[in-house]
């Protein structure tokens, strides 16, 4: 600041006199430092610093006089040009001397005045610094306060949160026996005909004891309750494990068979696999028939018809190979015939149209069809060894024949619940005698194929 209003003289070229030159001056030290102290007085522009002895508006005063002087002193200059020049130059040498004085000591009394402004904004930056830190801390601890507050508040509320779960824990413990009983009852629930969706409906005259459950696994739970199915499920279930004990007896511990070749227990191990298959194949169908997915409800349809289909074929093979006990061209001829029919009957059931209710009357014709495979063979055996010889050798198989025919005729006209609709819901229906029979149609082609394993070389002419 000292060094931009500090005044030199210097001589300009042409001049003798000593002169200062009041062109340079002005251009190159007063306008530069009126420019600076006007800069550094607008940073003190605030009205709430109080000056010691001379305010701020003293020191614009002061400027404002010394912008007047710069704009004032060029018509000065001006004039004293335009008069003679030994008079100007007197006039000018006064007016400088004059003007010098009174600038260098304006200039000193500014200087000190800036410093003086200089000391008290520091102070006062210094105090306001202070203070501004202080406030800070104030609000710095009372946000920490707040949290605290609010932290206490939180551990309030969870220890009250807490409390209320573990008294709702405690509700629902004591309400849950209640609510898995209602589940159960409510699973347990079973309908009435006209409750099912179209595709369930099978038999009109049976009009309660449905169930339509969601899992697989809830139908094997209504293993332990009674519905419509459960007698057709035990039948059948009950006669698996028969006739499994039955042939394990009879292949490995019986006398039956014991001085047979091996293919001929072959033969009867297939008839017992079939029969177990078919028996446990309707065991589960109707196990799972109550499910409530229908494409689970008709693959399980389709494997009740795949385990009828293996036993008539395992039944008619067991007929084939022992009629031509001894003609191996014949047996083995018609045993693969009736095979390729068995497998036509395990894969036709999974057809779209083939559970259908509609085509009830072509799934029995192709059953039946199936048994009457084993007709071509029987004329086969009546040309070969007369009719009366040969219905001798077959008459044990009438029995196991009737068994059958029988139960598809209770079966397909719905009896007895077609006559008395609602009355054998439960026990008593159609289809559990149709199971009865087939196990009855079992046992007697068993015990007919024990007869022709005993006449196996005689009526299949070995000897010849």
């Amino acid at each position: 600041m000292e060094q931009l209003i500090s005044i030199q003289t210097n001589t300009k070229g042409g001049c003798d006199d000593g002169a200062i030159d009041i062109e340079d001056f002005v251009q190159n030290k007063l306008r530069p430092f009126l420019h600076k102290f006007k800069h550094q007085l607008s940073t003190f522009d605030d009205p709430s610093i109080a000056l010691q002895e001379f305010t701020l508006s003293k020191i614009r005063n002061a400027y404002d006089a010394l912008e007047k002087f710069d704009s004032d002193i060029r018509p000065m200059l001006d004039e004293a040009i335009a008069a003679s020049i030994q008079s100007a130059q007197q006039h000018r040498h006064t007016m400088v001397d004059t003007f010098v004085q009174t600038l260098e000591q304006a200039m000193h009394d500014l200087n000190e005045k800036f410093r003086e402004i200089e000391a008290l904004s520091d102070g006062y930056l210094e105090k306001k610094m202070e203070d501004t830190i202080d406030a800070t801390m104030q609000q710095i601890e009372e946000v920490d306060g707040r949290i605290s507050a609010a932290f206490e508040r939180a551990f309030q509320v969870r220890q009250r949160v807490g409390d209320k779960i573990t008294e709702v824990a405690g509700l629902a413990s004591d309400r849950m026996d209640s609510v898995k009983k209602i589940v159960a009852d409510e699973a347990r629930r079973l309908l009435l005909y006209d409750e099912l969706p179209i595709e369930w409906r099978n038999n009109a005259h049976i009009l309660t004891g449905y169930r339509f459950l969601p899992t697989p696994s809830a139908c094997w739970h209504s293993l332990t309750y009674v519905h419509n199915e459960t007698g057709n499920i035990y039948t059948h279930l009950l006669g698996f494990f028969f006739f499994l004990g039955l042939g394990i007896y009879e292949l490995f511990y019986s006398t039956s068979l014991a001085s047979v070749p091996n293919f001929d227990r072959i033969v009867f191990a297939i008839f017992f696999i079939a029969a177990c298959k078919c028996l446990m194949c309707s065991t589960v169908w109707h196990t799972l028939s109550g499910i409530n997915d229908y494409d689970i409800f008709k693959r399980m349809a389709c494997l009740d018809y795949v385990g009828i289909s293996v036993l008539i074929s395992a039944s008619v093979v067991l007929l084939e190979y022992y009629g031509f006990y001894c003609n191996d061209v014949w047996r083995n001829s018609y045993i693969a015939g009736t095979t390729i029919l068995s497998v036509i009957g395990v894969c036709m059931p999974f057809s779209e149209w083939f559970n259908q209710n509609e085509f009830k009357w072509l799934r029995i014709a192709f059953f039946i069809a199936l048994a009457a495979s084993g007709v071509l063979p029987i004329f086969h055996l009546v040309a070969i060894h007369g009719a009366s010889h040969t219905l001798n050798w077959l008459s044990p198989l009438l029995y196991s024949l009737g068994s059958y025919l029988l139960g598809v005729f209770v079966y397909g006209n719905q009896l007895p619940e077609a006559v008395w609709p609602g009355k054998f819901d439960h026990i008593g229906h159609s289809h559990q005698f149709w199971h009865l029979f087939v196990c009855g149609g079992i046992w007697f082609h068993y015990v007919a194929a024990l007869g022709f394993v005993r006449e196996r070389e005689v009526f299949g002419l070995c000897s010849l």
